[in-house]
């Protein structure tokens, strides 16, 4: 009536060893969501084809991010998600392009409109890379002499 089992070592080893094994694996999961990138891509899509002068902000929670044509890429400490746009899109990566960005008219920073198609092909044929990710992402669609772009930084 009170003899030990023989399977019962057997099956408290077992249960110690799955117990490790499930510790391990919550241990492993990330302790934060993976970026919104599909609402950020969103906000640009509809930034890209609204009427010139649209501009539309959104709170980013990423630690790094990349933009290289129709790739936009948010990375955290949940992970790293990729969304395609719908069009392509120019990073406001030199300071010309930021200041144009952040409302300035392309006349007051650029001395031709060639000079701004030239600019924005530039940031355009850059190698995507990953930078900081700013707090709000910010697209803008600007046209001026014949060149149409939605730039986002």
């Amino acid at each position: 009536m009170f003899d030990t089992n023989v399977d019962t070592v057997s099956v408290w080893v077992a249960v110690g060893a799955v117990s490790v094994a499930v510790l391990g694996v919550i241990t492993q999961l990330p302790t934060s969501a993976p970026p919104d990138a599909a609402a950020a891509a969103t906000t640009i899509d509809e930034v890209a084809t609204g009427p010139p002068g649209s501009v539309a902000t959104r709170e980013l929670h990423a630690t790094e991010w990349s933009l290289a044509g129709r790739q936009l890429g948010l990375r955290s400490a949940g992970g790293t998600v990729h969304e395609t746009l719908l069009h392509q899109v120019v990073p406001a990566v030199n300071p010309s392009l930021a200041a144009v960005l952040d409302g300035e008219r392309p006349s007051s920073v650029f001395d031709s409109p060639d000079a701004f198609r030239r600019a924005s092909e530039r940031a355009r044929t850059e190698r995507e890379q990953w930078r900081a990710a700013p707090d709000r992402l910010t697209a803008r669609h600007v046209a001026w002499g014949g060149v149409d772009v939605t730039l986002v930084g």
